[in-house]
């Protein structure tokens, strides 16, 4: 009797044991299962990020080199139109000094006649005639094929000031096609915020401008030994880029060439200018925050098994519980992730500075309203406005008054609309407004009454009233419009006119003319 219940007594005690142990198994293939999936996921989640990230950049340097573009070309039309006896003229002169002072972050802008001599210059009116640029890259691709267009040169030291640079130039030509000379305009690359305003990015993330054929423009964080580096022979430029405009892919063996970090990229190509953009984010950091919560997990797991090996006869509803308390942990952890997840869908449509909707969340919400309207035929006006003379304020007072003039308009302009309209911070002291519903007269009145309210809004700086003021362009949707950006430049080139007509107005855009 005593030996029979000693082998049931033994029996029961291995079969207990025996169901810890495949309970045990079985609890750290989940918890390595889990742990690898969770893994991927975050790499994943990395490298949607990045993706948002590259758009999000590449939509603004875009704006940033049409802003430029769109200097230079006036410009350019100038003297094609008046001839070459245009270059040392009042009204080319006018319109380079004019663009110097009103356009942030352009250090010059220079016009050179066919054999590279300086015949006009922001720095000097009549340029140097003494001085040549014709051993320069960009004089010398222009003068080969000066159809080419827009050439975006190497970052280099400019020769009058201690400060790298960027410049655009566009070939000059007459009215035959012939080649007369070059016009350059010289940007800094702080106009290229690259980590202002976007969703934060992993800690010692990098984000990179290169042009498409593998120069690179600027970066950040900086590291200014490296403007200008030549990037065509990587894998990014010799196998991906040439099969994907948009993708992922890894630092080689030995990290990135510009700091020998091991990061995930995430790139895109800018589909308007030859360009490159790329965000790095360090792999280091995507898994430094998965190990310390699987850290915690397995100190969790662990003690979990010690429990259980200390009640062996009990194991399967001990086993049940840890079970349970696993879920509880992992359906924590999916409720946090989904607030986080929520906060950051926050950041990435709302603009930090303002509070207002940012621009790719306007953008968005312009193109959808558009097809709407255009299906059942409404109205729908938009405004552009941006701050006059913005560059004095920040020049006068420091950013953090520039900030605060911004912050102002924003309140200001909010209180002006109606629930159903939406305002968005396009970049920089450039807003938009959307009013859905709402034909000429009433976008033109609640324009003025926008620009009336903000002039009649002034910022108070150490006892100093510093007055503000804009300038509003309106556009309205037409019927033939097929995206939201003819739209935009109706508008945008309606505000141009309202500076140059003395700002602190509002112009209405005209309607496009039928194509014939």
């Amino acid at each position: 009797m005593d030996g029979g219940a000693a082998s049931l007594k033994g029996r029961a005690r291995f079969q207990g044991w025996l169901v810890l142990a495949v309970l045990t198994a079985a609890i750290l293939a989940t918890f390595f299962l889990l742990a690898w999936r969770d893994l991927t996921t975050r790499y994943e989640m990395a490298a949607r990020q990045g993706h948002d990230t590259t758009w999000f950049i590449g939509r603004n340097v875009a704006e940033k080199f049409r802003q430029y573009d769109r200097q230079l070309s006036a410009i350019i039309g100038e003297i094609e139109s008046a001839g070459t006896a245009a270059f040392a003229g009042e009204p080319v002169w006018h319109m380079i000094s004019l663009a110097i002072q009103t356009t942030p972050f352009v250090r010059s802008i220079g016009l050179y006649d066919e054999t590279g001599r300086i015949l006009q210059h922001s720095d000097r009116k009549g340029g140097f005639p003494d001085t040549n640029v014709a051993d320069r890259d960009y004089f010398r691709t222009l003068k080969a094929n000066p159809g080419q267009g827009l050439f975006i040169t190497r970052p280099f030291k400019n020769r009058g000031y201690e400060e790298t640079i960027i410049g655009l130039a566009r070939a000059i030509m007459t009215a035959d096609g012939k080649f007369t000379g070059v016009a350059l305009i010289a940007v800094s690359p702080e106009a290229f915020d690259l980590l202002g305003g976007l969703p934060n990015l992993p800690r010692d993330s990098a984000i990179s401008i290169h042009r498409r054929d593998g120069i690179n423009l600027f970066r950040a964080p900086l590291i200014p030994d490296q403007w200008g580096k030549d990037l065509s022979g990587t894998a990014l430029f010799t196998k991906h880029l040439p099969t994907s405009a948009v993708g992922v892919t890894y630092t080689p063996t030995g990290g990135s060439t510009f700091d020998s970090q091991d990061r995930l990229l995430a790139y895109r190509t800018v589909e308007e200018w030859p360009l490159v953009v790329v965000v790095g984010i360090l792999r280091a950091e995507i898994a430094a925050t998965w190990r310390q919560d699987w850290t915690r997990n397995a100190v969790f797991v662990g003690l979990a098994l010690i429990g259980f090996s200390w009640l062996a006869t009990i194991a399967q509803r001990q086993t049940t519980g840890r079970l349970e308390a696993e879920l509880n942990l992992s359906r924590r952890e999916l409720q946090h992730r989904a607030i986080v997840e929520e906060e950051l869908r926050r950041w990435a449509t709302t603009d930090s500075l303002t509070g207002m909707a940012n621009r790719r969340h306007f953008l968005e919400h312009c193109e959808r309203e558009m097809q709407r309207a255009l299906r059942y035929s409404r109205p729908m006006p938009v405004l552009i406005f941006d701050v006059d003379l913005f560059k004095t304020i920040n020049d006068r007072f420091g950013h953090a008054m520039g900030d605060e003039a911004l912050k102002i308009i924003a309140d200001v302009a909010a209180a002006s609309l109606r629930e159903t309209d939406l305002m968005g911070r396009l970049g920089g002291e450039e807003f938009g407004v959307l009013l859905p519903e709402t034909d000429t007269t009433g976008a033109a009145d609640l324009a003025e009454r926008l620009r009336a309210a903000i002039a009649a809004a002034p910022m108070t700086v150490n006892n100093q009233t510093v007055p503000l003021s804009i300038s509003v362009g309106v556009a309205m949707l037409h019927p033939d419009d097929t995206s939201v950006d003819a739209l935009f430049n109706r508008a945008d080139q309606a505000l141009y006119r309202a500076k140059h007509a003395g700002r602190n107005r509002v112009v209405l855009a005209e309607a496009p003319t039928a194509m014939a």
